[in-house]
């Protein structure tokens, strides 16, 4: 007789047993979360294309329901998570301009996408279809990078703390470049050079102005750095400036991240590349010691000082700092009166201007790139160096040169004596070997 076989029945995973198929073909399962104030048993459904992978969605959760954050982050929405991220964590660890950057992307990119899922339920494909989506709807690439930045830095501080087991935006992709249709003349930031003389004219007309943007047009200073400036950072004797601090806007938040008002204030420079001392002109040096003239028939007139090394250089009439919002109304009124808008200039533009004054006299891009407190090169040519027909017809100069066509002479022949005839000859291989030295330069 033979003898019976024995099958082992093997023993299912933990939550494993819950797991079963649908009439419609997907599968499903089930793990208690927890129990209700009956006793009962609270049980949370999960969903899949396979047993596999509910399977693995049960082992998930189930690692979760053992962290001690599992009820907060179940009865919370990942947008209710990252707000509390963003005013807890993330506003501490940045600027208040970066925080605020921040958190305008969530609220305007993530949280009306999202905000209302679980973030179980944010998945990878759920952020790749909204990086898709802002892209399609024309922002720009930058933004989107910043917003996938956001995403990657939540679910970090979320596995982290056990909220899900992995980050879902490590596998999302962004394009690494942006195309743009390039436009020379739309892409001219600088002031043209034709209408440089009437600004410079113009300008000599406003005693604060003057100083104030010979500093960016002839310095090459930002705005905030200019309006940094201290008497002790201008040395008219040497004709240097030293730039080493800058004002800037800090926003103040409420306990729900919402802006309360914006200070004025100075603090470091833009980065640590932006401190730097850079050459004076002798146009700006003269427009400096004329102001500082002004300034000091000013004070005694109030009885106060203007000019004192601690002093800021453009102040207020009563010392006191001078807003960036303050000075810009001036200076709109200002292109305003000499019917100058039309240039499209504002006070970057006097920043690109110098650069690209610099670019036009042949300067080594390095040395352009240290005068303007770049931390890479890459932005001096590329941000800074504006391109207009100009040089594209001195380029075709180039060519012109090294390939000019020379008028023939036409010479009677026939009456030219033995040595004429000879002289000719030998005119003629000069040019010869003159064509072929030039050709051998040019492509060296």
């Amino acid at each position: 007789m033979a003898r019976k076989k024995v099958v082992s029945k093997t023993r299912r995973a933990n939550n494993e047993g819950s797991i079963f198929q649908r009439k419609d073909g997907r599968w499903t399962g089930a793990v208690t979360t927890g129990y209700d104030d009956n006793g009962k048993p609270i049980r949370k459904f999960i969903y899949g294309k396979s047993r596999m992978e509910v399977a693995n969605k049960l082992t998930e959760l189930t690692n979760r329901i053992e962290s001690e954050n599992f009820d907060y982050v179940d009865k919370n929405t990942i947008g209710s998570l990252m707000t509390e991220w963003l005013l807890v964590f993330k506003k501490n660890q940045v600027t208040p301009r970066t925080f605020e950057g921040n958190f305008s992307k969530f609220k305007l990119h993530i949280e009306p996408k999202v905000g209302n899922m679980k973030i179980d339920e944010v998945t990878t494909m759920v952020i790749q279809k909204l990086l898709n989506q802002m892209l399609e709807d024309g922002y720009s690439l930058d933004v989107v990078r910043k917003t996938k930045v956001i995403f990657n830095q939540f679910f970090d501080y979320a596995v982290q703390n056990k909220f899900v087991q992995s980050n879902p935006t490590l596998l999302t992709r962004v394009k690494s470049k942006e195309r743009k249709i390039y436009d020379g003349e739309n892409k001219y930031k600088a002031i043209p050079p034709e209408a440089r003389e009437k600004f410079l004219t113009c300008l000599g007309e406003h005693k604060l102005l003057k100083p104030l943007c010979l500093c960016m047009m002839l310095g090459g200073l930002r705005t905030g750095e200019t309006l940094g400036l201290m008497w002790k950072d201008i040395d008219l004797k040497n004709k240097t400036i030293n730039v080493d601090r800058a004002i800037t806007i800090v926003p103040k938040f409420d306990e729900n991240g919402k802006i309360t008002k914006r200070v004025t204030v100075i603090s470091e420079t833009k980065t640590a590349c932006s401190k730097r001392t850079v050459p004076m002109p002798d146009m700006l040096v003269e427009a400096l010691k004329e102001y500082k003239i002004n300034q000091e028939i000013k004070a005694d007139g109030k009885g106060i000082v203007l000019t004192d090394n601690s002093n800021l250089v453009f102040c207020n009439d009563d010392g006191s700092l001078r807003t960036y919002y303050g000075t810009k109304k001036i200076f709109n009124r200002f292109l305003s009166k000499y019917d100058l808008n039309n240039l499209g200039i504002h006070f970057h533009t006097l920043r690109h201007t110098y650069s690209n004054m610099l670019f036009e006299a042949d300067q080594n891009p390095k040395v352009i790139q240290s005068l303007l407190g770049h931390k890479d090169v890459k932005t001096t040519i590329s941000t800074y160096n504006s391109v207009d027909k100009s040089y594209f017809n001195k380029a075709t100069d180039v060519f012109d040169e090294q390939y000019k066509v020379e008028e023939e002479k036409q010479t009677d022949f026939d009456n030219l004596s033995d040595d004429e005839l000879m002289e000719q000859m030998r005119e003629l291989e000069s040019q010869i070997e003159k064509r072929k030295k030039r050709q051998k330069d040019f492509e060296m």
